[in-house]
């Protein structure tokens, strides 16, 4: 049996911002309590402003999105400045600090979609590059809709992370580029998430997990995030040791790291709670 416990809950409360680390967490059908509670919208185009689209948006992830005490979400700015969720100024404060009109959304509508960029193609051109992208619709494994681009929980294992790290000694390879929900210190093998679509995964007391694909790789992890430089190597050795089929992105071979997952037992989960594989595909 592939056991282990968890090592990181974090939740992004605006969507391509950065996230915060959690003692412990509620989840639900619609993804972790206060995850990807909001996003962005590009005025100009309607779709999410999502860093996938580095030419315009890599800037969102120097702002860090967090929950106060009284449990307000609210924006940092790089200068320190925090702006709350609430506060009329946080639109306009936004689309100055990025250049471009933006206003905060609390629902996603259906049919909501982003450009996400080739990372391929990012790697090759760079950042301001005129990269290809497509057209990405939000959610569409998400039982319940949201912010998600795909499915509502996100998993990945420290051994895949490690690998990964291994292979880029001039890169700060950290679990944040990726932005999983939930990071789980398990003894398996790099890329055991490949093989548990389909698995359950049972997380503390109550919570059990259906995987139901790998996690495709953006150009996101290469981006700078916060104190964290560029790190080409954070996409480019994932493309080189973890390329592999995936049908949600059509023919050819996928640069994954990590799996989607939907609940199917919900319930609260805390930092060091084990977590088991408890059925696994035939």
């Amino acid at each position: 049996m592939q056991a282990g416990q968890v090592s990181t809950l974090r939740r992004y409360p605006v969507k391509s911002l950065l996230g915060e680390d959690v003692p412990s967490a509620d989840l639900t059908s619609a993804g972790m309590a206060g995850d990807r509670a909001f996003a962005f919208i590009d005025v100009e185009t309607g779709k999410v402003a999502s860093a996938k689209r580095p030419k315009l948006w890599r800037d969102m992830l120097a702002f860090q999105a967090a929950t106060g005490a009284d449990g307000t979400v609210g924006v940092r700015f790089p200068d320190g400045r925090w702006l709350s969720i609430t506060e009329g100024e946080l639109d306009a404060a936004m689309s100055r600090a990025l250049g471009r009109a933006v206003r905060l959304a609390e629902r996603a509508t259906a049919g909501l979609a982003l450009d996400r960029a080739v990372p391929e193609d990012v790697l090759a051109v760079g950042e301001d590059g005129q990269a290809a992208s497509i057209e990405l619709v939000l959610a569409q494994g998400s039982p319940e809709g949201g912010f998600f681009d795909f499915a509502p929980y996100h998993v990945m294992t420290r051994a895949s992370l490690a690998a990964i790290d291994a292979a880029c000694p001039h890169d700060a390879i950290v679990a944040d580029r990726y932005r999983p929900n939930i990071v789980l210190d398990m003894d398996v093998p790099a890329f055991a998430e490949n093989d548990w679509v389909g698995a359950e995964l049972a997380v503390g007391a109550d919570v059990m997990l259906k995987v139901i694909a790998p996690t495709p790789r953006c150009a996101v992890p290469m981006l700078a995030h916060g104190a964290y430089a560029r790190a080409p190597g954070a996409v480019s050795a994932v493309a080189a040791r973890n390329s592999i089929p995936l049908e949600l992105l059509g023919p050819g071979n996928v640069p994954c790291l990590g799996a989607y997952a939907v609940l199917t037992k919900p319930g609260r989960v805390s930092m060091d709670d084990p977590v088991r594989v408890v059925t696994m595909p035939s």
